[in-house]
């Protein structure tokens, strides 16, 4: 999991619009400059997590992540970004960002439908929330704010959502908003934009048919290469992202991956591993990182990886680490 350069590149130029110095902003995230001077590089995702930890310390800004996001009127950047400019509406460019995306971010997947209201629903990868979650509400926060700048920006057209759904605790409501100039609703099950059918379709000032159909090849192949990654890292990926912590039954992971659970199978036993065994690096992974942040419950760890009752994960834990999960956290303390 990563995200891309110059996505951050993007957020800390505006920060230092806003105040923030960028250099001192790259200095204390333990990034550099060159880092992100590339959409081809991508960071790291703890390192991209934590960028709103120094812009939260620097601004004491509450809604950081809102206000720079305030000010982003380009969400994406490199082919991905190109790609998003050129499509003919609305509804073109939220289908590209829900295609491709996750290149540019893997840690953030988009699901869009459209039935009487078009609604974009945004999910942050479980770790990320469980781990770090006041820096995951402010990059949602961003998200939000960006990609309804960045709509408006392309149309030329002021897009006001039917109403935002936050799965985050109420935090100064009337900036929210004032901002997005509808309902803001929070604690909900899930984060949304719901927008109206008819502001989908306002088309792009930007838009390039023959642009399009160049960039949208050349991602298509990008994607299609990085598919061709090992099944290993490719199941990994589908275990982080679409089943958030749970472990699904191989069957599940097969869907996901549009195989059948024959080929998966055959192909990790190519590449000398095995579901259960990759399952297991899952697991021990996610529960070593969650362990780290005191204020997750051990049992909250277990409910999460899907364990049917503590012992079996205390069982598991210290076949892992060769001590129990509460000798380990108070060794961490």
């Amino acid at each position: 999991m990563a995200l891309q350069g110059t996505v951050i590149r993007s957020i800390f130029q505006t920060a230092a619009s806003l105040g923030a110095a960028f250099d001192t902003l790259c200095q204390m995230s333990g990034i550099s400059p060159e880092e992100i001077s590339n959409s081809e590089n991508m960071v790291e995702w703890e390192k991209a997590a934590l960028i709103w930890v120094p812009l939260l310390k620097l601004s004491g800004n509450p809604l950081i992540g809102l206000h720079v996001g305030m000010s982003t009127t380009t969400l994406l950047h490199g082919m991905v970004g190109f790609l998003v400019q050129s499509c003919k509406d609305i509804d073109q460019s939220i289908q590209v960002l829900c295609r491709y995306g996750s290149i540019a971010s893997p840690m953030v997947e988009y699901r869009y439908t459209v039935n009487d209201a078009a609604t974009l629903e945004i999910t942050q990868n479980k770790m990320w929330l469980m781990k770090y979650p006041e820096p995951a509400r402010h990059a949602n926060d961003f998200l939000f704010a960006a990609i309804l700048n960045t709509c408006s920006t392309l149309s030329g057209k002021h897009i006001v959502p039917l109403r935002i759904e936050l799965a985050y605790a109420m935090r100064e409501i009337s900036t929210y908003r004032k901002f997005f100039g509808c309902d803001v609703l929070f604690n909900k099950e899930a984060n949304r934009i719901v927008l109206n059918k008819n502001d989908i379709s306002t088309p792009l000032l930007t838009s390039d048919q023959s642009m399009f159909q160049l960039f949208n090849a050349i991602m298509a192949d990008k994607q299609a290469l990085l598919a061709t990654n090992s099944m290993t890292e490719n199941l990994k990926h589908i275990l982080f992202m679409q089943f958030k912590g749970r472990i699904p039954t191989i069957e599940e992971a097969a869907t996901a991956l549009n195989i059948t659970p024959r080929h998966l199978q055959r192909r990790l036993l190519q590449e000398q591993t095995s579901f259960r065994a990759i399952a297991g690096t899952i697991r021990k992974e996610i529960a070593l990182q969650l362990m780290q942040n005191p204020s997750i419950k051990i049992s909250e760890i277990s409910d999460i990886l899907g364990y049917s009752d503590l012992t079996a994960f205390r069982k598991a834990f210290k076949s892992w680490t060769k001590s129990a999960p509460r000798a380990l956290r108070k060794e961490q303390r």
